[in-house]
């Protein structure tokens, strides 16, 4: 238009029409004889208009054919799903163990964001609709990105124990009040994984062995704490609620409290906030702040007790 306008002085409504016209080269007449700076000038915006739209197209058709398109929609999607995540956990590992992590947590209906630094296994998480960040989980942009301000756990599950290490310290600096589960392979790394910031280190080869004793020796009862800790396989869970200072059950014995009639919940343990645990509260005991029951139950009952806990 700018052209037009200057080279023919043709009003902006001119210039544009002949803009139009020759760069979607339908044929119309012109709205004057060009000069020969202007066929000159026509000349060159037919080349670099046309070559502009091929240009334009290929990339356009590389794009879609490549399945780049593919990667950019699931960036994006993972952008937003992060952006809405809050009181999450962080998988710091997809192999064997991360992927079962994250599958137990889809069964329940909890979220969480995976870290690999490995492009396929992201791609495997991401095919199952997991949110997944490509990173070393070390990094502590990376974690910054997965949330950890906004974090309720993280399990430090990545292929050796010296990344764990780094994984467990970095989160702990970043945000102290994070809980933190641990993977190990040799019990020498327990130590160094507890003092870097670890609550929790599970020994992979010691929990394993403890677990095939208890089936050898105990058959029945191992198969039913699988079942009980399985959500498909069975509807009810275990799970344990801090006393809040609101509650209604505060200053209440467990017998005034009658959870399991009014509730069907099976109160099976009591932790006093001191940290003394009672496998079997008695009825006269009374539930304190910042005491912590154990329960039994399907998840609608829990739910109900997770209210009463916090004094919603």
């Amino acid at each position: 238009m700018a052209g037009y306008m200057i080279i023919e002085d043709m009003t902006p409504v001119d210039a544009l029409y002949m803009t139009i016209i020759t760069l979607s080269t339908v044929g119309f007449s012109e709205v004057h004889t060009l000069s020969e700076m202007g066929r000159l000038f026509t000349l060159a915006l037919i080349i670099g208009g046309t070559g502009l739209f091929f240009f334009t197209l290929s990339n356009v058709a590389v794009f879609f054919i490549s399945g780049e398109w593919r990667s950019h929609w699931e960036l994006q999607k993972n952008r937003r799903m992060l952006r809405n995540l809050n009181d999450h956990y962080i998988i710091c590992g997809y192999g064997r163990l991360g992927s079962n992590v994250a599958g137990e947590l889809t069964a329940k209906n909890i979220q969480f964001v995976v870290i690999d630094i490995m492009n396929d296994q992201i791609q495997l998480a991401r095919d199952l609709d997991y949110v997944a960040i490509k990173g070393n989980a070390a990094d502590e942009n990376v974690l910054k990105e997965a949330g950890i301000e906004k974090a309720k756990g993280l399990v430090a599950a990545a292929s050796t124990d010296a990344e764990n290490v780094f994984i467990v310290l970095t989160a702990r600096n970043l945000k102290p009040s994070l809980h933190i589960i641990a993977r190990a392979d040799c019990e020498e790394s327990e130590n160094k994984m507890l003092r870097a910031g670890a609550e929790r280190v599970v020994l992979l080869y010691q929990s394993a062995g403890r677990r095939m004793a208890n089936m050898l020796i105990e058959p029945a009862l191992a198969q039913y704490l699988d079942e009980l800790s399985d959500t498909n396989k069975l509807d009810l869970q275990i799970v344990q609620f801090v006393v809040n200072e609101s509650s209604p059950l505060q200053g209440k014995t467990f017998r005034e409290a009658d959870l399991y009639n009014n509730y069907q919940i099976n109160v099976v343990g009591y932790k006093l906030p001191a940290g003394e645990v009672h496998s079997t509260p008695k009825a006269s005991e009374v539930i304190q702040k910042d005491g912590t029951l154990i329960a039994i139950g399907e998840p609608k009952d829990l739910k109900i007790l997770k209210i009463l806990t916090r004094g919603e």
